[in-house]
């Protein structure tokens, strides 16, 4: 009889202790966003040598502009010339990143894929579904997504949830029930109250870039930025595309300059958050990738379920709720399909309750 009581007295204690942690938090949104096909390499070693080495047809390579512009003696400092506000200000002072297997720290897609909508699916909702999602088609996600989830626990309008995305599949990857948030990808007119942004959904039409599917990030940056500012959302995900496809037309330089804009735009959303009552000090920022690349000179442009190295991700978290700083060193692998669960988990509710199968909160993030 006492050893029950005994187990009893713990389960509750346990109870206790866990909704005092929950009472604790101090996220009170989420902003998630996604750098597409963007591998570990240059997320944590900036320019690789190898790569521009076997692109360098005339001439030494240091030579070239790219070397002169982007190489230093360390990883340290070439990945800080790609993206010094990330690494300077962000990850140092601020919040954490994982995936630097050189430093004992892996971070891995389920599914078998290794491709976009896969990583998207997995990321969003939890899970790898292969056996559903195995192509890159304009098909409407068939498995409920975590924006769905937090519109539905935190009992707000289309707008207070919202995704944009430079990809134009990712309006079918968002949402299970189409309008269940507010969604803009792709070149499409953005609806907003906001006069200052007639002329960015203008501008969109008229500078396109090479590929049809897919809009420069400048424009998905500042559609979501508007969002922020004028509906004031507690969950937003931000999709940034051009660094997959610069890299799959195997423009390196364009790889690279693509990740140095991506690091102002964070800076400009920082500052925003910054300057924000609703944001300052109660919203962690979630950055990833929907899946690696291959890591030789090769196939660094490629990736699919035969590519090497196109399994491996990285994810960043920057928020009030994260003691952790800089680059994690001799973790435990974690995995994609646990983005989602975290997320919900920042936000005090779980995930469990829609996906039993998603993978569960990495709980060293807080």
């Amino acid at each position: 009889m006492r050893i029950y009581i005994n187990s009893i007295l713990i389960v509750v204690l346990l109870l206790v202790c866990s909704n005092a942690i929950e009472a604790q938090r101090k996220t009170e949104n989420i902003i998630l966003i996604t750098l597409d096909g963007v591998r570990i390499e240059e997320m944590f070693g900036g320019l690789d040598l190898a790569v521009i080495k076997a692109a360098t047809k005339k001439g030494k390579v240091e030579g070239t502009a790219l070397y002169k512009t982007y190489w230093a003696a360390t990883a340290e400092e070439r990945r800080a010339k790609v993206m010094p506000f990330f690494w300077n200000v962000l990850m140092k002072r601020h919040g954490s990143i994982a995936g630097d297997r050189s430093k004992g720290s892996t971070v891995q897609i389920t599914n078998s894929h290794r491709f976009s909508y896969p990583g998207y699916s997995e990321i969003l909702t939890g899970q790898a579904h292969d056996d559903q999602i195995k192509s890159n088609d304009k098909l409407r996600n068939p498995n409920p997504t975590v924006l769905e989830f937090l519109r539905r626990k935190l009992r707000v309008g289309p707008q207070k949830v919202a995704a944009f995305a430079s990809w134009d599949v990712i309006d079918w990857i968002v949402e299970s029930k189409p309008g269940t948030i507010a969604s803009n990808a792709g070149y499409e007119k953005y609806v907003s109250p906001d006069e200052r942004i007639a002329d960015t959904n203008r501008l969109q039409f008229e500078a396109r870039t090479p590929w049809d599917s897919v809009r420069s990030d400048a424009y998905t940056f500042r559609f979501a930025m508007s969002h922020l500012r004028t509906y004031k959302p507690r969950v937003i995900y931000i999709g940034l595309g051009e660094t997959d496809d610069w890299a799959h037309d195997e423009r390196y330089d364009r790889v690279l300059q693509t990740l140095q804009l991506t690091d102002n735009y964070l800076k400009q959303l920082w500052e925003f958050l910054q300057s924000s009552p609703q944001y300052k000090d109660r919203t962690t920022i979630l950055i990833t990738t929907d899946h690696g690349r291959g890591n030789t000179p090769a196939d660094w442009s490629d990736h699919g379920s035969d590519v090497e190295g196109a399994q491996y991700i990285w994810l960043a978290a920057i928020g009030p709720d994260s003691r952790l700083r800089g680059e994690w060193r001799d973790s435990p692998t974690i995995y994609q399909n646990q983005i989602a669960a975290t997320a919900s988990s920042l936000l005090g509710f779980d995930y469990n309750e829609q996906n039993p199968n998603a993978g569960k909160p990495i709980t060293k993030l807080y």
